[in-house]
Formats: structure tokens, C-alpha cells, sequence
């Protein structure tokens, strides 16, 4: 009988550590090189460089097609090298063109965005977004391969020597360039970047590079990935719709202020990835192998872990914002800290629903996920357009959380006709962090004890009411491969014993 697999099991928790560990110390040079950048930029140049960003990843959107989820599946779950192979390489020529494509769309349509966007977007920029689309697409293509081919060390390898390799960049650029050093060579650097990182990740796929296409396979690549499109598409909407109102509506010094507030959710949800990348591939043997009883431990304990370490870095955001944002960028972003606090609940909630999402893709239906994002995506739409005139850059942060809230319960509804989800696995964490939350409004907290105080409460409180338990610690210690000896050794095995 095979063994049954959760987040909570040796083999799933050592598959996501050893992703996310490069995916830490990824996550830290990117911080790193922010800071680097909004500290020696000034507000309105750090705005210009994130609505590049913005549309970068836009492009990446609207040309994949859904490729790079279904060669991830159909890789991943072909057990001969042959086939593989021919699902990767009729995959890389697709991409090729479909990233040639996209990127001239761009190039001729440049002077619409600059149009659209006013002084929101230097023109000189629009020159070099589709190189660097081009080469962030692919580099994320060569990734979902390995995500397939379950090698996700080097995905996180990849990652780190993009992050390591733009920080010395950008360093460069700071001390050698000093007032010279623009929005351009920031753009150039990371593109730099991305080529280095691209070239590794193409040379660790361990499978034959060469040019082939065949039609059959793209039929069956694009009738899996296709609804995934637009799914891609409509989750960039409800995303990153916000940057592009107040790109509209406002300016580039508000959209830096904004990009500020959600850097480290930003951040903080791609350290989520490499619990997805391994999520998604066990999901998606578990449920066809051991069927969905099986299956639904997974998806609860995952849910109900994720939904705490979220709201865990929600209340850590609501205490101590303001602190965080002077420490890491300065003073000049602390206005802020009150949508830092609002983008991480925000946070929370789209990354619960992720891995609800991620489990009907894993079950087979790719359908679903679209219905749930086109709520999603008109909701966050109509929040920021309607709010951002109103309250601006407050605005976009209430009306994309008003659109991630508003898919929540058609997400649940779509994931227990296929798999048994427990009502309690993300409504107790989301109830107790409520209950906090009036707790903290009533008392005010300000100084740093009290602070201290009420942080402590919630995680007593997640203890108390099992959202996380010992069992959970003691897994996790398990699957690091950590052996500690000591005193410390019969703290944690105390704390661990069930």
C-alpha cells in the first residue's frame, strides 16, 4: 500500500525546503536590491521602473498560452524520456514564437501606452520592455520544464543567480554611475540578469535541445493549457490592475509609494512558489493514485498552513508597518504602511485560494479556475477604478482586496465538487485573526511591549485552536533533516510529542 502524502509528510516537506531555501536567500538579495534602489532613486523614478516591471509581466501573461502549466503536467507525468522530450521541444518553438510575436505587439504599440499612462511612463522605456519580456518568458518556460522534471533545486538555483546577479548589478550601477545611473541601466541590468539565469536553467533541463515541432503534441498542450490563458491573464488583472489605475489616474511618484507598500507581499508570494511548484506535481499524482480521500489531507493541511503563516505575516504587518517601512526604505515611504498592512491580509486570502485553485488544475479541470478569476478580476477592476479617484493609492489596495474576497467562496464551492475540503482548515485561521483584529482596535497598541504582547496572543491563540500544532513542528523538523542535540533537543521534542 503506498504510503499516504500530505504538506506535512518527510518527502513533500523536504522537496519545498529545499526550494525554498534558495528561494530565502533569493527572496533576500531581491529585498536587498529594492532597497538598494529606493533609497539611491527618488519616488518618481522608482515609479517608472515598476510600471515597466508591471507591463513586463503583463506581456509574459497574455503570450503563454497556458504552456508553461501544461508541459509542467504533461513533463511531470510521462514516465518515458522520449515522449518528454517531445512535449519540450515542440513547447520551446511554440514559445519562441509566441514570444516574438507578443514582443513586436509591444514595440508598435508603444505609443498607445505612453498615451494611456502620460508621465506615468518615460517613452525611452518602451524600447527596452520587450527585450526584457523576452527574456523573463523564457526564462520562466525553462522553469516550469524543471518544475516537470521535479528538479527543483535547480529552480531555485536559477532564481538566486538572477537575484545575485542583478543586486552586484545595481550595486555597480550606485557607486560607479552615481547621477548618471538611470531608469534604463536599471531595466538593462536586470535584463542581464534574466539572460544569465535563463542560460543555466537551459542547460540543467536534462533533456535533448533541439528543434522539433509536432502538431498532435501542441493540440494536446494548448487543449489543457489554453483555459489556463486566460486564467493567466485574469490573474494578472485582478493582481496588478491597482499599478495600472493609479498609473492612469495618479502618477509616478504614487505608483512608487504603492509599489513600495507591496514589495514585500510581493516578495513574500514568491516565496510561496516553491511551495507550489511541489504542490502542484504531488497534488497531481496523489489524486489520480490514491484517489480524493487521499488527497483532501493534502489539500487541508495545506490550506490551513498556509492560510496561518499568511495571516501570521498580516498581524506582524499591522504591529509593526510603520517600523519595517522606515527600516527597509526610509522615511519617505512611510504613508505607506497602513496598504502594506492591507495588501498582506489581501495576501492571505489570494494565496489560500491559490492553493484551492492549483488542486481543481491538479484534479483536471482547468475550466473552473477562469469562472473563479473573471469574479476576481472584475471586482479588483471595478474597486480600483471606482476608489482610486476617491481615496487614491488607499483605494486600489481596498479594491483589489474587494475582488480577491469576492472569488472566495465560488472557489470553495468549485473545489468540494472534486475534492473533500474542511470548512475549519482556513475559516478558524481567518475567524481567530478577525477576533485579534477587534482585539488590537480596541486596545490601539503603541509602544513596542505592548506590540510584542498582542503577537504573542495570536500565536498562542493558532496553538490553542490547532491551526497549527506540534505535530505540524515536529513534521517540519522532520522533513529539514535538522538533527539537534542539547537542551534545545528536549524543548522541541517536548513541543513536537503529540
Amino acid at each position: 500500500m503506498q504510503k499516504n502524502s500530505s504538506p506535512t509528510q518527510p518527502r513533500f516537506v523536504t522537496s519545498t525546503l529545499s526550494l525554498g531555501a534558495f528561494g530565502i536567500f533569493g527572496m533576500i538579495l531581491g529585498l536587498t536590491t529594492t532597497v538598494i534602489i529606493t533609497r539611491h532613486f527618488s519616488t518618481v523614478d522608482f515609479g517608472f521602473y515598476s510600471l515597466a516591471l508591471v507591463l513586463v509581466s503583463f506581456l509574459g501573461q497574455i503570450s503563454t498560452f497556458g504552456l508553461e502549466m501544461s508541459v509542467s503536467r504533461f513533463v511531470a507525468g510521462s514516465n518515458e524520456q522520449l515522449t518528454k522530450e517531445r512535449y519540450f521541444q515542440t513547447a520551446v518553438v511554440t514559445r519562441i514564437v509566441t514570444i516574438l510575436l507578443v514582443g513586436i505587439l509591444a514595440w508598435v504599440g508603444g505609443p498607445f501606452l505612453t498615451k494611456l499612462f502620460g508621465q506615468s511612463l518615460l517613452p525611452q522605456i518602451l524600447v527596452y520592455v520587450p527585450l526584457l519580456f523576452a527574456l523573463e518568458s523564457f526564462r520562466s518556460y525553462l522553469k516550469s520544464v524543471l518544475q516537470g522534471c521535479l528538479l527543483f533545486p535547480r529552480i531555485g538555483m536559477s532564481d538566486v543567480i538572477f537575484s545575485f546577479i542583478n543586486l552586484v548589478l545595481v550595486l555597480i550601477l550606485v557607486l560607479g554611475g552615481g547621477p548618471k545611473s538611470n531608469v534604463i541601466s536599471l531595466i538593462l541590468a536586470r535584463a542581464l540578469s534574466s539572460l544569465m539565469a535563463l542560460i543555466f536553467a537551459f542547460i540543467s533541463i536534462p533533456l535533448k535541445k533541439r528543434f522539433s515541432f509536432e502538431l498532435d503534441i501542441l493540440k494536446a498542450l494548448m487543449k489543457f493549457g489554453y483555459p489556463l490563458q486566460i486564467n493567466d491573464v485574469l490573474a494578472f488583472i485582478y493582481s496588478r490592475i491597482d499599478t495600472f489605475v493609479i498609473g492612469a489616474f495618479l502618477g509616478p511618484a504614487d505608483v512608487g509609494i504603492y509599489e513600495v507598500a507591496r514589495k514585500i507581499p510581493d516578495y513574500l508570494r514568491n516565496f510561496y512558489e516553491p511551495f507550489r511548484s511541489v504542490y502542484y506535481p504531488f497534488m497531481s499524482k496523489h489524486y489520480v493514485l490514491d484517489g480524493r480521500q487521499q488527497a483532501s489531507k493534502l489539500l487541508n493541511d495545506s490550506v490551513r498552513f498556509v492560510a496561518f503563516i499568511t495571516l501570521f505575516g498580516t498581524v506582524i504587518a499591522i504591529l509593526f508597518g510603520q517600523e519595517i517601512i522606515r527600516l527597509v526604505f526610509s522615511d519617505k515611504y512611510l504613508s505607506s504602511a497602513p496598504i502594506f498592512a492591507l495588501l498582506m491580509f489581501n495576501l492571505s486570502i489570494s494565496l489560500t485560494q491559490n492553493v484551492m485553485g492549483t488542486t481543481i488544475v491538479a484534479a483536471g479541470d482547468t475550466q473552473k479556475p477562469m469562472i473563479v478569476n473573471i469574479f476576481n478580476a472584475v471586482g479588483s477592476w471595478l474597486g480600483s477604478v471606482v476608489l482610486v479617484p476617491l481615496y487614491a493609492i488607499l483605494g486600489a489596495g481596498i479594491g483589489t482586496t474587494i475582488g480577491t474576497t469576492m472569488a472566495y467562496p465560488l472557489n470553495v464551492f468549485f473545489l468540494k465538487r472534486r475534492i473533500d475540503l474542511a470548512h475549519a482548515s482556513y475559516l478558524k485561521p481567518t475567524g481567530l485573526f478577525f477576533v485579534w483584529g477587534l482585539i488590537v482596535l480596541l486596545l490601539n497598541p503603541t509602544s513596542i511591549w505592548l506590540k510584542t504582547l498582542m503577537l504573542m496572543l495570536f500565536l498562542s491563540a493558532s496553538f490553542v485552536f490547532h491551526i497549527v500544532s506540534k505535530e505540524d513542528i515536529g513534521r517540519l523538523l522532520e522533513g529539514s533533516g535538522l538533527v539537534l542535540k542539547g537542551p534545545l533537543s528536549k524543548v522541541l521534542l517536548w513541543m513536537t510529542r503529540p
